[in-house]
């Protein structure tokens, strides 16, 4: 006992000193090598992210040196998944608040989502629409419970704002089953059609005022739910990640996957409640709804993995980088800054005159200041551009055609006003007569020639597929790696001495991410002190 608290002791005082190593078991001394235990801990906080228990540093007593044994035995554990889902959280920033899927004012589901209204001890859950158009204002019903005449009827109250307010009922919530809350009566309705002949479960129907959120509020969005369907959306994200590690196959895999991961949040989310985004936001989830079980409650926290249609290529299309990213050239430039290594930052140049021509160029691929970066990144981009921007709308060519004649006229008929289709989605007026040719074709294709145009066609997966056949994602990988095991970047030198040997054995290795993990932590560099 007492060899095992002056190992512990020892240890902890030599591995907490960044420029000493224990050179031998009766002390320390200086030199620029980690010993085994410093190595061990080194390696424990990066693919653990925790200092190792007395426990794990018993058995390197008995070892000469830390090598592949326990650098396998750590890459085997369930653990590492710490590293795996920090490596990439910081890679990718597939972060989605949970207020933008919940707040009414700005949410990606406007209308389906209710408020939440505190007065006093009562907490009355009401949508937005529903108190503007039946209320007469922006107001919840008021603190009581609600009244019904002889015939079923709700009696409503006048105040003096004007407004006329029911009472409130009390709902089991689809989000918590076997309690209750306070719903506005009105909110609480269930019907499927309302009294104007508008479907319920569909956008218009909400926005009308005359929809309730149907059985258990299951149309509608609480701040509680909106945080599981947030937080569900990032675990299926990180999943789709860890699936190709955890199974040794391609790590690319993760890039090209048509499959994904759903719990029982986000099989609501997806048949109940993305079509009732008034912007075709989502409109057709990735798994088609026909797809999705009717039973699974939202709080079923089993995952079960569905298909999404061809188009789809791993995370890069999932809802979580869509709404992260929210325009094309955004998530090319996340993609190009990730596995590329490739960012798109301009050169310290002094910009024109804004009263120079060029400066006024409609193409950012040749405007003066702009077209170092755009050159590039508008053709990244073009291999998103049939996913809508703030949203996850894949613009089917069926649905969505290249060129519409009637977004192309409608901006000249003062009869017949641009549909909501044609402005968010087509280019419909020129301010320059270089985009005259444009007007009428998807935003997307504004400028492009014909290799842009089979990348927007072909979408992120023939970006991937065709950087695979190249061999350009792996140096990018390596490089990244590097960067995080070593806490610095590879130099030129280490570069020049290593890229070719280990992208040519990450390759032969099918692109096994827990071998290249190994690979790199076994360099002599990353034992060094230099840290």
């Amino acid at each position: 006992m007492f060899r095992r608290v002056r190992l512990l002791a020892v240890v902890l005082l030599c591995c907490s000193v960044g420029t000493v190593a224990w050179a031998a078991e009766e002390g320390c001394g200086d030199t620029v090598e980690l010993d085994r235990f410093q190595f061990f801990r080194q390696l424990t906080l990066d693919l653990f992210g925790r200092v190792p228990t007395l426990a794990e540093l018993e058995p390197i007593i008995h070892i000469t040196d830390v090598g592949e044994a326990q650098v396998d035995a750590m890459l085997s554990s369930a653990e590492f998944s710490r590293f795996v889902r920090r490596y990439h959280l910081d890679l990718l920033w597939p972060n989605v608040d949970a207020f933008e899927l919940v707040n009414p004012a700005l949410s990606y589901l406007l209308p389906a989502s209710l408020y939440d209204y505190s007065s006093g001890n009562a907490d009355r859950l009401f949508v937005l629409f529903v108190g503007l158009y039946e209320r007469g204002g922006l107001v919840p019903c008021k603190d009581a419970p609600a009244e019904y005449d002889r015939v079923g009827n709700l009696i409503f109250e006048e105040f003096p704002d004007g407004t006329q307010r029911e009472g409130w009922v009390e709902v089991e919530p689809y989000w918590a089953p076997g309690t209750t809350v306070k719903v506005c009566a009105l909110e609480a309705r269930t019907a499927m059609i309302s009294s104007d002949g508008l479907a319920c479960d569909r956008a218009e129907g909400m926005l009308s005022g005359r929809c309730g959120c149907g059985p258990n509020l299951q149309h509608c969005l609480s701040i509680e739910s909106g945080q599981a369907v947030q937080q569900s959306l990032q675990e299926q994200f990180l999943r789709m990640i860890e699936a190709p590690i955890n199974e040794e196959r391609s790590y690319y895999d993760m890039l090209l996957a048509e499959n994904e991961d759903l719990n029982g949040a986000l099989i609501h989310y997806y048949r109940y409640l993305a079509p009732m985004a008034i912007d075709p936001i989502m409109q057709y989830p990735p798994v088609p709804v026909a797809e999705l079980p009717t039973d699974v409650p939202f709080t079923d926290p089993f995952w079960t993995s569905y298909a999404r249609p061809a188009e789809h290529s791993g995370v890069l299309t999932t809802v979580l980088y869509l709404l992260r990213f929210q325009t094309d050239r955004a998530r090319a430039n996340r993609f190009y800054n990730a596995f590329f290594c490739a960012p798109f930052q301009a050169p310290q140049i002094e910009l024109p005159s804004p009263s120079d021509p060029c400066s006024n160029e409609p193409n950012l691929r040749k405007r003066c200041g702009c077209s170092y970066c755009h050159s590039a990144l508008e053709p990244a981009a073009a291999y998103w551009g049939r996913f809508a921007d703030a949203g996850t709308l894949y613009l089917h060519p069926l649905s969505f055609p290249d060129y519409s004649e009637d977004c192309a006229t409608c901006i000249n008929n003062p009869l017949v006003p641009c549909k909501f289709i044609c402005q968010r989605f087509y280019f419909t007026q020129a301010g320059h007569p270089d985009e005259e040719p444009y007007v009428g074709f998807l935003k997307a294709l504004v400028f492009s020639d014909e290799e842009e145009k089979q990348r927007v066609l072909g979408g992120p997966r023939m970006m991937v597929e065709q950087a695979l056949a190249a061999g350009t994602l792996a140096t990018c990988t390596i490089r990244r790696l590097f960067e995080r095991l070593h806490n610095r970047p590879m130099s030129p030198d280490e570069e020049q001495e290593m890229m070719v040997d280990l992208v040519t054995e990450f390759d032969a290795s099918g692109h096994d991410f827990k071998a290249l993990v190994k690979r790199l932590a076994l360099l002599p560099s990353y034992r060094r002190l230099a840290r």
